[in-house]
């Protein structure tokens, strides 16, 4: 059981994570009531004036506790399709091949809570090479008091791209791969794979990407343009240039590209 908070009352218990997810419930709170409102502890007011938009503010002391069980977890979901609870674990376990346990909770809008038997397993998977579940990208970040699932948004990914028709292999050097790759984004890292020479795709490059802007088609390097291809990214705009949506569903007119 982990120790709540709420004052230092040791009647304070919530469900441990591992509980949690074996029996399918958030968290649940058995402590001492008492009247917040009486206590100083939380006060009701309301916006302009009116009794029906009531804001309850409750004091910070209250919620330190509650954070205990959170802290060490991932929030993770996966971007581009929603798949089950079961099928979730089970492409973990596939793709991470940890040599400890964990646990997933599923916390709703697709996001899900994941806990690790090894504290290193936590920090080892944040900013690891991109994850992909069904050629779609796992989004991996540390849980923080504000997440809130509902109105939670994923901004900012890592994503590989290529540059097709770069076959001249002198253009095949770690060097100018991150250069082009600054153009587009934040480059992370180059994978060379030797193997796949022969078609031209042997080069790719991992970036970071804000998913709220256009991403860059193509890029410029002596006197020609490059097309530039996004791995595991399914719904870009071709109006936009933005990612999340097809042309059919873009809300922005479109124009006519100068020449």
């Amino acid at each position: 059981m982990v120790d709540g908070g709420g004052g230092g009352d040791d009647s304070t218990k919530i469900l441990s994570f591992k509980d949690m997810c074996l029996t399918g419930k958030v968290p649940q709170i058995t402590r001492l009531t008492m009247d917040l409102i009486e206590q100083k502890l939380a006060k009701i007011e309301f916006e302009d004036g009116n009794p029906l938009k009531p804001t309850v503010i409750i004091d910070d002391s209250m919620f330190e506790g509650l954070y205990a069980l959170w802290q060490e977890a991932l929030v993770i979901k996966l971007i581009g399709k929603s798949i089950g609870f079961h099928v979730m674990k089970e492409r973990l376990t596939r793709i991470w091949k940890l040599n400890a346990g964990f646990e997933i909770l599923d916390i709703d809008h697709g996001y899900y809570m994941v806990t690790f038997d090894q504290e290193a397993y936590r920090v080892k998977l944040i900013g690891e090479e991109p994850w992909m579940i069904f050629d779609n990208y796992l989004i991996v970040e540390l849980w923080t008091p504000d997440f809130i699932s509902p109105v939670a948004s994923i901004n900012k990914t890592m994503v590989w791209i290529r540059f097709p028709g770069l076959n001249n292999l002198v253009y095949y050097d770690e060097t100018i791969l991150l250069a082009l790759a600054s153009a587009i984004g934040k480059p992370v890292k180059v994978d060379i794979n030797p193997k796949d020479v022969r078609r031209g795709r042997f080069a790719r490059v991992c970036i970071e990407v804000n998913l709220t802007k256009p991403v860059v088609g193509r890029v410029w390097l002596k006197d020609l343009w490059y097309h530039v291809e996004y791995e595991g990214l399914h719904r870009i705009c071709g109006t936009c240039g933005c990612y999340g949506h097809l042309m059919r569903e873009c809300k922005v007119e479109p124009t006519m590209e100068k020449k």
